[in-house]
């Protein structure tokens, strides 16, 4: 998992240190809301249901923006006694995104979050970090898609895990 790191943070600086030069991609005092991921706008009318993931960004110099987001959701199914269950989750993401090339970006978040499953014992806290790059792209005016790849790991004890997403985030930028 060092390596990982590593490796990500030896690419980023390898690109950052060669873009220096051009215009800024994204300029210092940009702010981004960015929601949802656009691969699941299809549920919306489903009974499985949308997940939202608001987030805010901005750009603290040129072509540096940092994000915060948040996420909450909820699920109820029958429970083994015929009652229902409510479980729900809530995260926070305070997250660095560097941008460079062609409006390419590389990005790495923190992750802490709570879930509780509905039942006696059932909170936990966990914690975790993630790693991803990404495609801007200028939809129109202010809008923007950013398709993505990311890796996100988890601990959460006494389990953890990690996971590769594929994203297609949008949202605005003002």
């Amino acid at each position: 998992m060092k390596n990982l790191l590593t490796i990500c943070a030896i690419a980023l600086f390898a690109v950052a240190s060669t873009a220096q030069d051009a215009a800024p991609l994204q300029e210092k005092g940009t702010w981004y809301l960015g929601t949802a991921n656009a691969t699941e706008v299809f549920k919306l009318f489903s009974d499985e249901g949308m997940t939202v993931d608001p987030f805010v960004g901005y750009a603290v110099a040129d072509n540096i923006g940092v994000t915060l987001a948040l996420s909450q959701n909820s699920d109820t199914a029958p429970g083994a006694d015929g009652s229902d269950v409510t479980s729900s989750a809530f995260e926070v993401r305070l997250g660095g995104a560097y941008f460079f090339g062609d409006n390419y970006y590389g990005q790495a978040q923190i992750i802490s979050g709570n879930m509780d499953t509905g039942l006696e014992g059932g909170s936990m806290d966990y914690s975790g970090f993630g790693v991803g790059v990404g495609k801007w792209i200028d939809v129109k005016d202010w809008w923007y898609v950013t398709p993505q790849l990311n890796y996100t790991t988890y601990d959460q004890n006494p389990f953890s895990g990690s996971a590769v997403e594929l994203r297609i985030q949008f949202g605005a930028k003002f």
